[in-house]
């Protein structure tokens, strides 16, 4: 029949267009990966995390939009390193501070703000801060590294497209929601609370570990639009599927100290996730928490500061970054969660 073959035919487009799609994701995932544990700036193992912001557009950032990009990267991080400053010198001004500021941030989220910009917001509101009780040498190494990585996920952006350009099938971006003004301001300032309330924690017992927090930040935002128990669970589902993956590859690593192994072992694990990730399954933002995790922990774990011979430093560092993960995961899940029964959501999002 006529249709079958037409149906026939679409199957297989749509399939060739998913795996293009997960080729271009697994290989850049796996590229800056690499790059990142090769010549090791801080914090470079966060680099892969926010590629998949700046693919999602389906095409490679003009040059206006990546300049714009990297000026309000850069804009953000300078900010928020001297508001570190003032958080280790005028405490309490900061606090008055953080959660009008945290509010601000996540008001732009439901208003259709750009994704990766609040990312990066939350993160220099989170990160900084807390390293800059230890010093404010180590805070601006951390500020900076967040534009190189963005800075190097631009660049292979642009790699990536050009070895595997938009296809004319390739699905349109999914629509942002977008809240009222009434019923944003309502939802950012729950989030603001939530994760302020915990860096406000942080510092009054002068806790050092800046990773919850970020985590934290992560997940509260992620959460932001959709808080279902099926959801929850998932989100615990997938902090425990990539950390047994993380587990299994930092063994194989160990076991075979090559950086060629790691790439060679690190480029599949990568492709399935990212079929995973572009594919219309339910499950598929789950699929993207784990990827994430993989490489979250796997990445700290195998630095050379601590390398893959060590096996015992390395192998506890990866079960800290793992139970991090988890306790972040669960914050965010419960407070959220919290919230919504005390403020139930009144207003559904339209979309842009």
């Amino acid at each position: 029949m006529p249709t079958d073959n037409t149906n026939n035919l679409e199957l297989c487009y749509n399939k060739r267009t998913l795996e293009h799609r997960a080729l271009r994701l697994g290989v850049g995932m796996t590229t800056i990966f690499l790059i990142a544990m090769s010549f090791q700036w801080t914090l470079a193992y966060l680099a892969p995390i926010f590629l998949p912001l700046i693919l999602q557009a389906g095409r490679p950032l003009s040059a206006k939009e990546a300049i714009k990009m990297l000026f309000a990267v850069l804009i953000i991080m300078l900010g928020t390193y001297f508001l570190s400053a003032i958080s280790r010198q005028l405490p309490f001004l900061f606090a008055l501070l953080l959660i009008p500021l945290l509010f601000v941030t996540f008001r732009s989220l439901y208003r259709g703000g750009s994704a990766l910009v609040v990312l990066m917001t939350l993160i220099g509101l989170s990160v900084p801060p807390m390293t800059a009780k230890i010093s404010l040498d180590l805070t601006w190494d951390i500020s900076a590294s967040f534009v190189w990585n963005i800075g190097l996920c631009v660049m292979v952006s642009y790699l990536l497209f050009a070895i595997f350009p938009p296809l004319a099938g390739e699905p349109k971006p999914q629509p942002r929601p977008v809240f009222p003004p009434a019923e944003a301001e309502r939802r950012a300032a729950s989030l603001a609370i939530i994760v302020g309330g915990f860096l406000l924690l942080y510092l009054s017992l002068d806790w050092h570990n800046a990773h919850t927090p970020a985590y934290i930040a992560v997940f509260a935002s992620s959460l932001a639009f959709s808080r279902t128990t099926s959801l929850a669970k998932g989100i615990l589902a997938a902090n425990v599927v990539g950390g047994l993956v993380a587990v299994v590859m930092y063994e194989l690593t160990v076991a075979v100290p090559n950086f060629i192994f790691l790439a060679t072992l690190t480029l599949p694990v990568m492709l399935v996730f990212a079929r995973a990730v572009l594919s219309d399954a339910p499950w598929a933002p789950l699929a993207s928490f784990s990827m994430s995790v993989v490489l979250l922990i796997l990445g700290p774990s195998i630095s050379p500061s601590i390398g893959p011979f060590e096996t015992d430093s390395g192998f506890e560092n990866m079960t800290y970054r793992l139970f991090e993960l988890s306790i972040a995961a669960l914050y965010a899940i419960i407070t959220v969660f919290v919230f919504e029964a005390f403020i139930p959501a009144k207003t559904q999002p339209s979309k842009i």
